[in-house]
């Protein structure tokens, strides 16, 4: 019967000729499978620039793209192409800096909100009237309102010393 070749790749048989295997290796197919295979082994900074030189595949967005890997155009959508990118720039990062825990950034959080107001303690807000009295309110101001003005609804302004002590109360309710 004769000697048999078996491509490793695409798992075929055929008659061990030099032209029955040159015209199978040179097959679309053939050519797609082991590009297919290699790419699983490249690293993602050559997948990378590889796919940002080319030009979207008008063919793979219907789905009717017969070439596959061997597509002159990217087969990558913009979402893919965004984590390739992430992916990328996280392993360029240096290793030896060591990233804040969740907790860290909270406790900065919460502590630069806090010590924004030079007259806040405690997340108290302190207010000094004309006569000298401290009135303390269990609440802090947001200092990045105050940049919208007098555009705010009352209950969101900051408070004055002088909507206290102008304040005429007739009835509650």
């Amino acid at each position: 019967m004769g000697k048999r070749y078996v491509c490793d790749y695409c798992n075929k048989a055929m008659v061990a000729t030099p032209a029955s295997v040159r015209t199978h290796n040179k097959g679309l197919i053939h050519q797609k499978i082991v590009r297919e295979h290699y790419q699983q082994f490249k690293d993602p900074e050559t997948i990378l620039e590889e796919e940002s030189k080319k030009k979207r595949c008008v063919k793979n967005v219907s789905g009717e793209c017969p070439f596959g890997l061997l597509c002159r155009y990217t087969h990558f959508n913009g979402a893919q192409m965004r984590a390739l990118r992430e992916l990328v720039a996280s392993r360029n990062r240096p290793k030896d800096i060591i990233f804040p825990s969740f907790e860290e950034l909270i406790h900065k959080l919460l502590n630069e909100k806090t010590n924004k107001n030079h007259d806040s303690r405690d997340g108290n807000t302190v207010m000094y009237d004309s006569n000298g009295v401290t009135h303390v309110f269990p609440w802090t101001y947001n200092s990045i309102l105050e940049s919208y003005g007098e555009n705010l609804p009352p209950s969101v302004k900051r408070l004055k010393i002088e909507d206290i002590t102008d304040a005429k109360i007739e009835t509650w309710g």
